[in-house]
């Protein structure tokens, strides 16, 4: 049977409200849109029996323990657990990571090894570098070729010090799939496998005793459950032999003032009351999946995977753009970066979809090791679910292809001065951006502007970065006669306008001058509000934020 994509996208009630009907989502390796019946079940948890589990003896902690528990044992089945006791529930994939690297560091003895690879998310990197430095381990990693680990060279590794392998089953920047059923015959008894699922479990089936590894995690916001919970896998064998990570109650069996017993798995590693709605929306989510023909809409998500980078290498063969990615073994997943011919940077383009109404993620995606081994900053990121469409794409490509990629301008020149000086932007006003009648004008005009703004290699240092921007920006400021001046340096064409608009504001002002401002207004009044979120994608915030704190820090001294 073929998979009916418009029927599945009618479950989802996100795409029927008026603002979203030309919404085109495809940043769904960050988070899936939930269909009706996830919504549905945790309205009816709240309304119907909320209540803590276990413990209390009313008919609604009944009610609330007894769908914990049906929703255990329906993930239980949906990775092919062994039994449901082999289930924790967390708060994400990020949590339960945490959890394991924490607990299987208290087994490990110092000098123990724990392999990675160099494209893991970050959630599967940082807690174990944490462990490693409390603990005294090793961490070390497999090769890889353009980002992809080398399973092949996991022999090398087998030393007698190796305890713990933690790889993802398919990476979130590139979408490619990692063999990681391969892994587990390689290994030693004594060496236990870590599987990060988050961005397979919505695309195939998983088979936890198949794929013979000792814990997999995943989060159910990937596949069309609610944020706020994940779900931990652990062969019974393994979870016996971990200590708990987080203490309090129900965790426990018997507490005394100076030691405690603690509960068998699954309840030792559920300390504290669990996010009891968002569980019940997980268990509706699971059944969600399990009524539609998971192999038909495996096979639809790959054809138009197949779409989406055939037509995007032909774009990139006219446009200066390069698709890092490809199609064969890749969960849906397509990267792009600025070609170094382009003029402008991936954020700037991430703006553009953004304005066309076409959602996409733009940035390191928690991989910044992977992004660095391929001589990247970042990407924009394209991933698709069951739910879109060559429609979706077909939009995509047309904004795309009507981009300014390639507008022969002319820059400023770069200060060469030591130290640094700010721009002259004396023949520049508000006006010519208040003027203009349409968002794609204004466009326009913050990237005439952009060139305004000189190259400053002399500021480009860690001190003076902007922190929470994806695209790398820098900031220097000082006093002159009781007026503020600031200079910024950035790749991003549209964050090189908007810090002409800033520096239009607030540059050779008063401190007092510039607190007078509503920034904000003035934004909204220019359509421009939205920089002013606390989005990384964009960072606008952010800067605009360190350069008031520079304004008042200076004033204090």
């Amino acid at each position: 049977m073929a998979f009916d994509n418009a029927a599945f996208k009618r479950h989802f009630p996100l795409f029927e409200h008026a603002e979203n009907t030309r919404l085109v989502y495809l940043d769904n390796a960050a988070t899936t849109q939930r269909p009706s019946c996830v919504i549905e079940a945790l309205t009816d948890f709240y309304s119907r029996y909320n209540a803590n589990t276990h413990r209390s003896s009313h008919r609604l902690a009944r009610a609330a323990t007894a769908m914990v528990e049906r929703v255990r044992q329906a993930t239980a089945e949906f990775v092919n657990a062994s039994d449901r006791d082999e289930i924790i529930f967390t708060r994400g994939a990020t949590e339960a990571l945490n959890l394991l690297a924490q607990s299987l560091a208290r087994t490990l003895e110092p000098g123990d090894q724990v392999l990675l690879s160099a494209a893991e998310h970050h959630a599967n990197l940082v807690p174990w570098q944490m462990a490693a430095e409390q603990f005294g381990l090793e961490l070390c990693f497999l090769p890889d070729h353009n980002g992809e680990p080398q399973l092949e060279r996991l022999p090398e590794f087998l030393n007698g010090r190796l305890r713990v392998v933690a790889l993802s089953a398919a990476s979130n920047a590139l979408g490619f799939r990692i063999p990681v059923e391969r892994v587990k015959n390689l290994l030693p008894e004594c060496c236990r496998l870590v599987v990060d699922a988050s961005q397979i479990l919505a695309h195939q089936r998983v088979d936890v005793q198949a794929m013979g590894c000792d814990f997999l995690v995943g989060s159910a916001h990937k596949f069309y459950g609610p944020t706020g919970v994940g779900l931990l896998y652990g062969r019974r064998e393994a979870l016996s032999a971990l200590p708990p990570w987080q203490g309090g109650g129900e965790m426990i069996r018997q507490v005394r003032l100076q030691s405690s017993d603690y509960a068998e798995a699954p309840h030792r590693f559920e300390a504290g009351t669990s996010a009891l709605a968002a569980i019940a929306g997980l268990g509706a989510a699971l059944e969600f999946l399990e009524g539609q023909d998971r192999k038909a809409m495996a096979t639809y998500e790959s054809h138009l995977n197949r779409y989406l980078h055939t037509e995007l290498e032909a774009l990139c063969l006219k446009r200066p753009l390069q698709l890092l990615t490809r199609f064969e073994n890749n969960v849906g997943i397509a990267a792009l970066v600025p070609s170094p011919q382009c003029k402008l940077a991936a954020s700037d383009i991430a703006d553009w979809l953004d304005e066309h109404d076409i959602a996409v993620r733009v940035g390191h995606h928690c991989a910044q090791p992977l992004m660095e081994s391929l001589g990247q900053s970042g990407s924009l990121r394209i991933s698709l679910a069951a739910y879109n469409n060559r429609e979706d794409v077909d939009r995509l490509l047309q904004a795309l292809s009507v981009m300014p990629l390639d507008e022969d301008v002319e820059s400023a020149a770069p200060s060469t001065v030591e130290g640094w000086v700010g721009d002259d932007l004396s023949a520049l006003s508000l006006q010519e951006l208040s003027s203009q009648s349409s968002w794609q004008k204004r466009y326009r005009q913050l990237t005439r502007w952009a060139t305004q703004l000189s190259r400053k290699p002399a500021i480009r240092v860690p001190e003076h970065q902007v922190h929470g921007c994806e695209s790398e920006v820098w900031l220097v400021h000082r006093v002159e006669a009781d007026r503020h001046r600031f200079a910024i340096d950035t790749d991003s064409r549209v964050i090189q306008g908007l810090s002409i608009l800033v520096l239009l504001l607030i540059d050779n002002r008063t401190r007092r001058d510039i607190e007078a401002l509503d920034l904000e207004a003035t934004f909204a009044e220019l359509g421009l509000e939205k920089y002013l979120s606390p989005s990384r994608s964009n960072g606008f915030r952010a800067l605009l934020d360190q350069a008031l704190a520079l304004v008042r820090a200076s004033s204090r001294d």
